[in-house]
């Protein structure tokens, strides 16, 4: 604690191997995933800052991966699936008529879901490649979509139902994963009525919680109850975007600074100093790394990636808890 105040905690380095702009960061696991105008996708061990893996592929809008693959959303319109160790496309995934900014999936429910400037989610089978469904009502491009497990039982859900979260520049929607055709929204949440406060980057949904940052603030929604259990003013810095929020800390940031926030006093604790950089407005460019400190520093946790973003030369600034803090 007494190295975040004095901005002495964190250190900083930087993967360079890229020829055009990223648009896109994945992190799982001490690996970052990035996606590029070159039309290359690679996977970099944060903690050599070794290339594993690079695969040619199409424009990278989103990109999200595990062991074996690589599931990317394109400005091409379409979302496709690649195998790492050969570099082999899959899957694809055509049906959007506009950009696909965001994608999540689970191997276990076999499905794949996407977000579109066509302001259209898409539900999709990921091993056979076809549409199931396609929810509207979005009325602006959809930026953000998360398939998580609910960990709350609430008049909706039961803990372990899965949930989907889709969300524009204005709202969030909540959606069941079904199979019945024109499923309806269950919820739509904002934070003002007549759309004058636009939702920042990033959503943050843990099961529990419903987080997403806006020029009021920080609103933290109940999932159980889609009551809003406060709203965390930051009146010394407006439009901190939010990366990570745990039980104990919050990891927010702005063009110029990283912050982070003790959620118990709501006081910005820590910052650290970001150089000039692209914040996109997506908020694909750009994440946290390893979120466990969120909940509090335990001895251990406090390794590893804290932060990455791209830049305006192509390479990717990570930000890094400091190896002999």
């Amino acid at each position: 604690m007494k190295q975040l105040k004095d901005h002495e905690a964190f250190e900083t380095s930087s993967l360079i191997g890229h020829s055009a702009r990223v648009y896109a960061l994945y992190y799982k696991d001490g690996l970052l995933c990035t996606g590029s105008d070159d039309l290359s996708a690679k996977l970099w061990d944060v903690s050599t800052g070794q290339c594993i893996y690079g695969i040619q592929t199409h424009t990278c809008a989103a990109v999200k991966f595990d062991e074996q693959k690589l599931v990317t959303g394109s400005f091409d319109n379409t979302v496709a699936c690649w195998e790492w160790s050969s570099g082999a496309r899959t899957q694809h995934f055509r049906g959007h008529t506009g950009a696909v900014f965001s994608v999540d999936y689970k191997d276990e429910l076999d499905i794949l879901v996407s977000g579109s400037a066509d302001f259209t989610v898409k539900v999709w089978a990921l091993s056979a490649g076809t549409c199931l469904n396609t929810l509207t009502g979005h009325t602006e491009w959809v930026t953000k979509v998360v398939l998580q497990k609910c960990k709350v039982k609430s008049l909706l859900h039961s803990p372990g139902d899965y949930i989907l979260l889709s969300a524009d520049k204005y709202e969030i929607k909540i959606w069941p994963i079904g199979r019945e055709i024109n499923c309806k929204c269950l919820k739509t949440l904002s934070v003002s009525e007549d759309r004058s406060i636009c939702l920042q980057p990033r959503l943050h949904f843990d099961g529990k919680y419903i987080v997403c940052s806006s020029a009021l603030g920080l609103f933290q929604w109940d999932f159980a109850s889609y009551d809003i259990l406060r709203v965390i003013k930051t009146p010394e810095i407006a439009n901190l975007a939010l990366l990570g929020f745990g039980e104990i800390f919050a990891l927010l940031f702005d063009n110029r600074y990283l912050y982070i926030m003790d959620l118990r006093t709501e006081c910005l604790i820590s910052r650290w100093p970001l150089p000039e950089y692209r914040k996109s407005k997506r908020g694909s460019s750009f994440l946290a790394g390893e979120t466990s400190w969120l909940n509090g520093l335990d001895g251990h946790n406090d390794t590893g990636l804290v932060f990455a973003t791209s830049m305006p030369d192509h390479s990717i600034h990570l930000v890094l808890w400091k190896e002999h803090g």
